[in-house]
């Protein structure tokens, strides 16, 4: 590569916008033997595991996703994790300093509002343009709330539509579980909000009510009961709002839903799949970023 070209590929570079797609990241979920199919061998457990996605391939995949969406002739997608899995956060922002990058944008790619997505990220920001100082960093929104999730919610509930018994026009009960927060971190409105635009696009026959697996209001054991005992509901469908099979999902919805079920013998519950990756969930992402990009 001749000088010119060599000042034009670090022009390039530097109008480049740099990306942080900064996730929690698991210590689970990371092998076959901690995939969904692994925990429970009935014979519906297959269906559970959609070619046993581990946490790290899975991310990647929505990264590169994320990358296909922004376009790679203007932006520079670095996957990057609060805990477990490397790059962090630091890591990640170093790697774009020495790739040339001028102006990045950290993208909490995280599905609830507690104390990761407001409280942590705003040290993990101070921390990083304490670090980079020649580096603009801006922090986008995190997922929260918007519809194409309840898209989402909508489709897994349907996933497991052959394993709902027959209940002869009894209603059934949807039952959406995020990973838990404490309250004084996260008051959960926008999962009631999701709930209820669920609720509304399944129409008659169906019941929605939301939760947390552990730590926070509203609890999975008060939910199940507002389906069962005032809502009338003959059978409950839990869809875990999770992105992949890990800890949380083993240790605290599957492991709810095990106590819950001994409770209420006479309702079936049934387990839907994680989110995944799905190219609506990171349309999200790319939209909260290019609103910070349109900014700069």
């Amino acid at each position: 590569m001749d000088e010119l070209d060599k000042n034009v590929d670090m022009k390039s570079t530097e109008d480049k916008l740099g990306i942080v797609l900064l996730c929690h990241g698991s210590q689970r979920g990371t092998s076959k033997s901690e995939c969904s199919c692994a925990w429970d061998r009935t014979d519906t457990s297959p269906r559970w595991c959609r070619d046993c996605p581990s946490t790290p391939v899975g991310l990647k995949g929505a990264a590169a996703t994320l990358q296909n969406l922004l376009g790679s002739e203007n932006s520079e997608v670095v996957l990057s994790c609060l805990e477990f899995i490397e790059p962090h956060p630091d890591q990640a922002i170093q790697m774009l300093v020495d790739r040339g990058i001028r102006k990045a944008v950290v993208m909490p790619y995280l599905l609830g509002n507690g104390k990761h997505a407001t409280e942590e990220m705003d040290e993990v920001l101070e921390e990083l343009k304490a670090k980079a100082p020649d580096l603009e960093i801006r922090l986008a929104q995190g997922l929260g709330y918007d519809a194409r999730l309840a898209d989402v919610v909508y489709d897994r509930l349907f996933e497991m539509q052959e394993d709902i018994p027959e209940l002869n026009g009894g209603m059934v009960g949807v039952l959406l579980v995020k990973a838990g927060t404490k309250s004084e971190y996260d008051s959960c409105l926008w999962l009631q909000e999701l709930g209820d635009v669920v609720e509304k696009r399944l129409g008659t026959g169906y019941a929605v009510e939301v939760a947390q697996s552990h730590y926070g209001d509203p609890t999975m054991e008060y939910a199940v009961e507002a389906l069962v005992k005032t809502r009338g509901v003959q059978a409950i469908v839990c869809i875990p709002y999770v992105f992949f099979p890990g800890l949380i999902l083993q240790r605290n919805i599957v492991g709810g839903i095990s106590e819950l079920q001994e409770l209420y013998k006479h309702i079936p519950m049934i387990i839907a799949p994680p989110l995944g990756v799905d190219e609506r969930i990171v349309q999200v992402a790319a939209e909260r970023i290019r609103t910070i990009w349109n900014n700069y």
